[in-house]
């Protein structure tokens, strides 16, 4: 007979600390609202960059589901797309961006230098073009 999953516990609360900018090698700046636990430490993070608003539905479920049980959730606004600088051309600029937003954010103050990306879609994409640049800080 199938068990019932068992998920683990909410351990924290969610601090949010918005439009935070990380500035690419080209100079342009882009913008994350960053989820961390409520509570002093280092975490690891969960990075997702995407161009449908990072305030919307789908990148909220993971803060909702990751961000109490530990992990830093950091969403960007790709280049060119709502509070981020820059003209949007799709994909030409994710790898590059990725490489320099997954090095920002494992030196974030809450960061334990420890990255992982998470997404669907063109969220997907944006993972697919990074692990081939080899951020030192990128785990999975």
């Amino acid at each position: 007979m199938a068990q019932p999953l068992s998920l683990s516990q909410h351990q924290f609360g969610i601090v949010v600390e918005r439009n935070l900018a990380a500035k690419m090698r080209d100079g342009i700046t882009l913008y994350a609202d960053v989820h961390r636990p409520d509570a002093p430490g280092k975490f690891p993070v969960i990075l997702m960059r995407v161009p449908y608003d990072k305030t919307a539905a789908t990148p909220l479920n993971y803060v909702h589901y990751f961000v109490p049980r530990g992990y830093v959730v950091v969403v960007q606004d790709t280049r060119g797309r709502y509070t981020s600088e820059g003209e949007y051309y799709p994909l030409m600029h994710e790898a590059e961006d990725g490489y320099d937003t997954v090095e920002w954010a494992a030196a974030l103050p809450w960061a334990d230098g420890l990255v992982g990306t998470a997404g669907q879609s063109y969220h997907g994409a944006t993972q697919y073009l990074l692990p081939h640049t080899r951020p030192p800080h990128l785990r999975c």
